[in-house]
């Protein structure tokens, strides 16, 4: 029990910080042209990425394994148990934060922008570079864990989520949430956002000022 308290209080501080961290530059935004536009979409405490469909697809070597002709593809990671229960309870949560067995990277193609369960103010439109959606991309797949002969590794019954949730690589904590590797994966696609991002709100305030920065200069395409 002090063990857990302890690691609260930790986290409270480090909530505190998170929600400071990170002024972007207008030095630091991806420079040439930015043909591709990805979207961060917050659902609460949670995070996700709401990509163009077909050019992941071409670039994805795992995910065209599953998903064919669909305009977007949202993506999320989190905690393998809690993530993939539909209905899980408080105890599965707390667990996740202080001992989680394995991630889980949730994956589902989307028809329309902002997806169900969001609205126009859940989400921040950003610009990447071609390079920076490559980048992006192949985190993303680096992500996703397989077994011993090279084959993706399902979570959870596809019958009862139309989304798919792979066996992902990492480990998740308290200090490594899905908001975390949120913020990892829009600095792999090369956008100036900090790595210390433990909350949605944190991720999210320093989306929309990159957003901001990226409106008040001239776009090349």
């Amino acid at each position: 029990m002090k063990f857990l308290v302890q690691r609260l209080a930790v986290l409270v501080v480090a909530l505190i910080l998170a929600g400071c961290a990170g002024v972007p530059r207008r030095a630091d935004l991806p420079s040439g042209a930015t043909p591709h536009t990805i979207y961060l979409v917050q659902f609460g405490w949670h995070t996700a990425l709401l990509l163009e469909g077909a050019a992941t697809l071409e670039h994805s070597t795992k995910l065209r394994t599953d998903f064919h002709d669909t305009r977007y593809l949202m993506v999320g990671w989190g905690d393998g148990e809690y993530f993939v229960s539909e209905h899980a309870p408080w105890s599965k949560a707390v667990k996740a934060l202080v001992a989680s067995d394995y991630p889980a990277l949730q994956v589902g193609g989307r028809d329309k922008n902002p997806p169900l369960g969001a609205q126009a103010r859940d989400t921040v439109a950003l610009a990447i570079t071609e390079r920076g959606f490559q980048e992006l991309v192949e985190y993303i797949d680096r992500s996703i864990a397989t077994d011993a002969n090279g084959k993706l590794i399902y979570l959870g019954d596809p019958a009862e989520h139309p989304d798919r949730f792979y066996r992902a690589t990492g480990n998740y904590s308290v200090f490594n949430n899905c908001n975390s590797w949120i913020s990892d994966a829009l600095r792999t696609a090369g956008l100036p956002i900090s790595s210390f991002n433990l909350t949605a709100r944190g991720v999210f305030e320093q989306a929309q000022r990159i957003a901001a920065l990226q409106n008040q200069q001239p776009t090349l395409n």
